[in-house]
């Protein structure tokens, strides 16, 4: 048994569609932990299996920015795109000449399934004017996870416990938890001589024992032949699990209002936790003005100071 506390990394934009496929696949893998297969050629023939297999969800973590420049492709971009839910088209006014070109913003997946892909040959590298979208790769709790996908318009790839034997070697032979935040703070604001440090240590009470009993009851239903879908009914919400988020800036900005700012009410202080290592992750690459400038869904309360 393993307790460590949460984290927060941005992964990379690689340009191209090598780029993008790259990105379906790290994400993809992640479901099954499969990330020692990835190669340096291996993202295109994986993403050729996720379209055969008809998986699409883990397309829509392949961002595709295209642009169009004369008329053919303008019109083309706005008829395929304009109405389209999942993509952010934009005009760009051309001030020299008079004349507007357009950006959009999509995924891979809208371009599958609307067959579509013929518009790749408008991919460019990501413009000042194209809507970014980015992606995040989080390790936290089960219970933080059941929050997180709430934020329906984002998009998603998580640890699969029907598919990942947490006893494989792989997975170190043993279950990895989380450390809640006031787990964190209890060992950190309590001496050995104090009442709730002892209590923590009393077996009976204490939050490490529960999970190495919940480790030994997971163990002993694989070793009876249950499947790990069936043996994971006894793993609690602190288990560790890896999800990839992707979406726009507006959505981390609105996810940020709701999970950061408490511009609805408090959030759970788990779920705080985590959404403050995604700011200092996204300050540190740059990309927190952006997301910043989004406009917000709620009104600003002017300051009484």
């Amino acid at each position: 048994m393993k307790l460590i506390k949460p984290k927060a990394e941005l992964l990379p934009w690689s340009p191209g569609i090598e780029g993008v496929y790259k990105m379906i696949e790290l994400a993809g893998r992640t479901c099954y932990r499969s990330e020692d297969k990835i190669t340096e050629d291996s993202a295109k023939p994986f993403v050729d299996r996720m379209i055969a297999s008809k998986h699409t969800a883990m397309l829509e973590h392949g961002t595709v920015y295209l642009i169009g420049k004369d008329e053919l492709s303008k019109s083309i971009l706005i008829a395929h795109y304009s109405e389209n839910k999942y993509s952010k088209l934009r005009v760009i006014p051309d001030n020299n000449r008079g004349i507007a070109n357009y950006v959009v913003t999509t995924n891979l997946r809208v371009l599958v399934e609307n067959n579509l892909l013929d518009d790749l040959q408008y991919l460019c590298d990501p413009t000042e004017f194209h809507e970014m979208r980015y992606t995040f790769r989080l390790t936290t709790d089960r219970g933080v996870s059941h929050e997180l996908v709430r934020h329906r318009k984002m998009s998603f790839a998580q640890e699969s416990q029907r598919y990942c034997n947490y006893f494989k070697n792989k997975f170190g032979s043993g279950i990895t938890f989380i450390k809640p935040d006031w787990f964190c703070a209890l060992i950190d604001t309590f001496e050995p001589n104090k009442e709730m440090h002892r209590i923590l240590q009393k077996e009976e009470y204490s939050f490490c024992s529960t999970l190495f009993e919940a480790e030994i009851v997971y163990k002993f239903l694989l070793k009876r032949g249950l499947s790990p879908q069936e043996a994971r009914a006894v793993l609690p919400n602190a288990t560790k699990t890896e999800i990839v988020v992707t979406g726009f800036a507006s959505d981390f900005r609105h996810f940020f209002d709701l999970r950061f700012f408490e511009k609805t009410g408090k959030p759970h202080p788990d779920m705080k936790q985590l959404a403050t290592l995604m700011k200092e992750e996204a300050e540190k690459q740059g990309i927190w003005e952006d997301i910043m400038k989004q406009p917000s869904k709620f009104k600003t309360v002017p300051s009484t100071n």
